[in-house]
């Protein structure tokens, strides 16, 4: 058994989140936590999560046989509000794990990085020098890409003021200003903003998006292109997102779909989980749910992306078949943002352009087959504001 502790509540109240591996509700007996064998990896994966209230008199501090850890905030659900969760599975990143609501199915990274802290997970090679991210094919790709976004943007969105929310270089939002739109970016840092200011000129700004200096309703469009899994408190950065359109206004989401064939099939091996990157893990059912709650009206769901799926079935393949995580995603970066995996791991590389043909035929089938059931490893939303 597995405890810790969170504050939430009136000062004579505490809630201890218990971890048992028997998967039956477990609770502290006499004030003191019961002592639990050693879990077996099996035991582990079906560990469930479960929270339980219990007066005290004073703060008090349980102890995990194999570490300690307090718990700071509620793990209530952002989408429904449940109060428990099913462990999905462990983490291919050590000392993480994910989290399922059996209700709305949203998924969350636990335990979740702080804020302060979650920008070391981001560092310098992580947008590459000069935030050029990926070798010169893949990047003349990345670039196809951006503009095949911006064209679909401007066939909903008609011209005026937009916000890309985390947008990175810059280059969508280049193209958008290019098709005659007032294009505004907000990033967390500087860093990841540098491209876009400085090359592109754009008007980027830094910071936390929720105290971001924007006025409200002066929107057309707000854009949450694979951010919105970014945020430590999504419920917050969609409240955001409808305090800034103007009425009628237009949201666009897209990002990774944990309910896909894709997430499924591969749980841990998942190219597109991104942990602990990623906080929340969400499917269309909590998606919507998130968006009806901040009276978002969704008038399209699309569930072909050839940009992110084919991909991410071909690097999920890879990564289940026990080669080095994200080998080949590393290989196709340009070499100031490579982690140097291919270089310590020279046969698994060779082995991985062997089958590269194979896998690849393999995975752009199943993204058309993903498509025409609904079924895709990443979707884009659009919604307008009521």
């Amino acid at each position: 058994m597995f405890v810790t502790k969170t504050t939430e509540g009136t000062a004579s109240l505490k809630t201890f989140m218990v971890f048992s591996s028997s998967g039956s509700r477990a609770a502290p007996k006499g004030g003191q936590a019961r002592s639990a064998a050693a879990t077996t990896p099996r035991n582990r994966f079906m560990e469930q999560f479960y929270i339980i209230t219990a007066p005290v008199t004073k703060p008090v501090t349980r102890f995990a046989p194999e570490r300690q850890e307090i718990i700071r905030h509620s793990p209530r659900c952002h989408c429904c509000g449940r109060v428990t969760a099913d462990k999905a599975f462990d983490s291919a990143v050590p000392g993480f794990s994910i989290l399922r609501c059996p209700d709305c199915g949203l998924g969350r990274t636990w335990p979740a990085v702080s804020p302060q802290d979650i920008s070391r997970w981001y560092p310098a090679s992580y947008y590459g020098k000069e935030n050029v991210r990926f070798n010169f094919i893949f990047e003349a790709l990345t670039r196809l890409f951006r503009r095949r976004r911006a064209r679909v943007l401007h066939n909903r969105v008609p011209r005026g003021p937009v916000l890309d929310v985390g947008c990175g270089r810059g280059i969508m939002l280049n193209h958008l200003r290019s098709l005659g739109y007032e294009a505004h970016g907000m990033e967390l840092s500087d860093s990841a903003a540098w491209h876009a200011r400085e090359q592109l000129r754009l008007e980027v700004a830094t910071g936390d998006f929720l105290t971001s200096p924007h006025r409200k309703d002066c929107f057309n469009a707000v854009i949450f292109w694979h951010t919105l899994e970014h945020f430590h408190n999504p419920v917050e950065a969609m409240a955001r997102a409808r305090e800034l359109l103007r009425p009628g206004g237009f949201l666009a989401v897209a990002l990774p779909n944990f309910d896909s064939f894709q997430a499924r099939l591969f749980g841990r091996n998942w190219f597109h989980l991104d942990v602990p990157r990623h906080y929340f893990h969400f499917g269309l059912k909590s998606l919507e749910a998130i968006m009806s709650r901040h009276a978002f009206r969704i008038v399209q769901t699309d569930h072909f992306c050839f940009e992110q799926n084919p991909f991410g079935w071909l690097q999920s393949f890879y990564n289940a078949l026990g080669f080095p995580e994200n080998l080949f995603y590393d290989l196709l970066k340009a070499r100031s943002a490579r982690t140097g995996v291919a270089r310590k791991h020279p046969l698994a590389l060779v082995m991985t352009l062997l089958i590269l043909p194979p896998l690849l035929a393999l995975s752009l089938l199943l993204t058309l087959v993903d498509a025409a059931l609904r079924q895709g490893g990443t979707i884009e939303v659009y919604a307008i504001k009521e």
